[in-house]
């Protein structure tokens, strides 16, 4: 048999395998969904009233749903094959993500947002930043975080995020992971809401009594790379106080099955 057409076979094959695994595992999810995720009206009020007496401050919870998709990006070059294009830069790259140094500082001023806003939208500084919004929650004194919107959700993982170093009121350089080629593996489907996510967290006990929720919020997180491929879900994620201890934990919940998902 001719070699080359034996390499297109295997190379046919691993496609149709990943394509199979990747449908496997969004079925499987939705019969943990179906099957396992339900908690009734008076049963979340009354886990509510359990968290309210086990001093958890939470803040307003939206009982509304929402909805997402299975979405797919490569794990591709795209960031080092667009980094020509910048201008006034130093940069290197590793493990799909692009670290740039400014050859002149970028002085934030009196009015922050209105200068990062402009800098994204150079394209000689920085790729593709308008695909980019504001991330307070994540943000510091000496980190802007900026996290790339998909399906009109932010991505809460740094493969999809802009870090950009701040000293002494000026903006020294970046480091930015992309999400390219992304596309939606399946049909948007329904998502639980806020308060079903925070009522699945203290029940897995992953909300210590005496905690503080500093923040949550819904977008996309990693659930599992196929193949020079990574697949993403929406999460709800939160952010934990534990007022006794003083320290912070970073929790996530699948929005489609409400299980619990380990740390990306």
């Amino acid at each position: 048999m001719n070699f080359k057409k034996i390499i297109w076979i295997f190379f046919l094959a691993f496609i149709v395998l990943d394509i199979f695994l990747i449908y496997s595992y969004t079925q499987q999810n939705d019969y943990v969904d179906a099957t396992t995720n339900t908690v009734n009206g008076n049963e979340a009020s009354s886990i509510l009233k359990s968290i309210h007496n086990d001093q958890i401050t939470t803040g307003k919870i939206s009982q509304a749903k929402g909805a997402g998709y299975y979405i797919a990006s490569v794990d591709d070059d795209y960031l080092r094959d667009k980094a020509d294009q910048l201008n006034f830069v130093s940069w290197a790259y590793n493990n799909h993500r692009l670290t740039v140094t400014f050859a002149t500082m970028v002085k934030l001023g009196t009015n922050p947002q209105k200068t990062m806003k402009a800098l994204l939208n150079k394209e000689n500084q920085v790729i593709n930043g308008k695909d980019y919004r504001y991330a307070a929650s994540l943000s510091s004194k000496n980190t802007l975080v900026y996290t790339q919107l998909v399906h009109g959700k932010p991505v809460y993982s740094s493969a999809g995020q802009i870090r950009f170093t701040v000293k002494n009121g000026y903006v020294t350089g970046y480091t930015q992971g992309y999400l390219s080629k992304v596309q939606t593996l399946r049909e948007k489907k329904e998502t639980i809401s806020q308060q079903r996510a925070l009522v699945w967290l203290y029940q897995y006990n992953k909300l210590p009594s005496n905690s503080t929720i500093e923040w949550s919020d819904l977008g996309y997180t990693k659930l599992l790379a196929v193949n020079n491929s990574t697949i993403y879900i929406p999460t709800w994620n939160f952010y934990i106080k534990n007022n006794a201890s003083g320290n912070y934990y970073y929790r996530r919940i699948n929005a489609f099955t409400g299980t619990v998902m380990e740390e990306d």
